[in-house]
């Protein structure tokens, strides 16, 4: 009933504080915004070019969100981006030989950073966050579908 549901609101909204806590928490320790890590360390693990459609998909990130990050990182001299040859609508991008350096200096930070965020939680709690973010996000995936049925009725 209804103390169910401030119970489960009171979760959400921690859920909520500590991500943020945790990204500003990152930042600080890594040097580097979340956002802008994902897609250097998502770069950092893909040989080669990739486009920009499945880059999105692979960091969960909105594409205008991704091409704005990505103008940056090409501003900073982190990231290449061409025109694919194949098809000059699409945009491939990759590290540069500067952003691997960079993510290659971030790594130990990286690595030290989530050995003191875990240092206290156990494999088990790990396992049943993890199931519970699971349901949380069909959750979410259910609700949004919800939403886009009743504005399409409409």
């Amino acid at each position: 009933g209804v103390e169910l549901e401030r119970q489960s609101l009171a979760v959400l909204q921690q859920f909520g504080r500590t991500y943020r806590a945790y990204a500003a928490a990152f930042e600080q320790r890594i040097g580097h915004p979340l956002p802008r890590w994902r897609i250097l360390f998502a770069l950092y693990g893909h040989e080669g070019p990739i486009a920009q459609k499945p880059l999105a998909d692979r960091v969960g990130m909105d594409p205008g969100a991704l091409t704005r990050q990505l103008k940056t990182l090409q501003e900073l001299g982190w990231v290449d981006r061409m025109t694919s040859e194949r098809d000059n609508r699409m945009t491939t991008v990759m590290l540069s030989a500067l952003g691997r350096e960079i993510v290659d200096q971030a790594m130990p930070r990286r690595s030290a950073f989530l050995q003191d965020v875990l240092a206290n939680v156990t494999e088990t709690t790990m396992h049943n966050l993890s199931k519970g973010l699971v349901q949380l996000e069909a959750g979410i995936a259910d609700a949004v579908a919800r939403t886009q049925a009743e504005r399409d009725a409409a």
